[in-house]
């Protein structure tokens, strides 16, 4: 019925919308924004010159500590060969239960005398409900993390001599 371009596409130009207008405000505030830094620049070198002195050494620590601060940071994103081949180790926790039997309790912390207290069994409820079993059910996993040679890197000869046999494969696959 009407020709209508394919695929259909929707343009719209609103009424009282001025590209020369927006260029020249956001040009305006532009130069403001200049303007603005530069009378901020002049107002702090207008300072007193105890103040500025003091301001001075301040920045001073406060710039050295952000370039410690930015050294250390870029040291620890750099890589090296002798990353890829270092011992890696699973990190350790040293978790301290609350309710363990070896842990002094702050109920356990009163008087002797009162152990028959009804707030005694209480606490001894709770921490045999949540004592560790002597007995622990070990899953055996694919990986397991306890094995000390689970987080080791695999020795630069194996690596070499894993990707010689695979160039062979590929060379006899392509080869044929």
């Amino acid at each position: 019925m009407f020709e209508v371009e394919k695929p259909r596409r929707f343009h719209y130009e609103p009424r009282f919308y001025d590209p020369e207008k927006e260029k020249w405000e956001a040009l305006k505030k532009k130069y403001a924004i200049e303007k603005e830094a530069e009378e901020s620049l002049r107002q702090a070198r207008s300072d007193t010159p105890s103040e500025q002195g003091d301001n001075a050494e301040l920045d001073y620590f406060e710039q050295r500590v952000r370039n410690i601060d930015r050294e250390k940071r870029q040291q620890s994103t750099k890589l090296t060969w002798k990353d890829l081949f270092r011992k890696r180790s699973m990190p350790t926790f040293n978790y301290q239960p609350r309710f363990s039997s070896n842990a002094p309790s702050v109920a356990g912390a009163a008087p002797a005398g009162t152990a028959d207290s009804p707030q005694a069994q209480e606490t001894d409820s709770l921490t045999e409900k949540y004592r560790q079993p002597v007995h622990k059910i070990k899953i055996r996993r694919r990986f397991d993390i306890s094995d000390s040679n689970y987080m080791k890197p695999i020795s630069g000869g194996k690596i070499i001599l894993y990707c010689f046999i695979v160039f062979l494969l590929l060379s006899l696959i392509i080869g044929i």
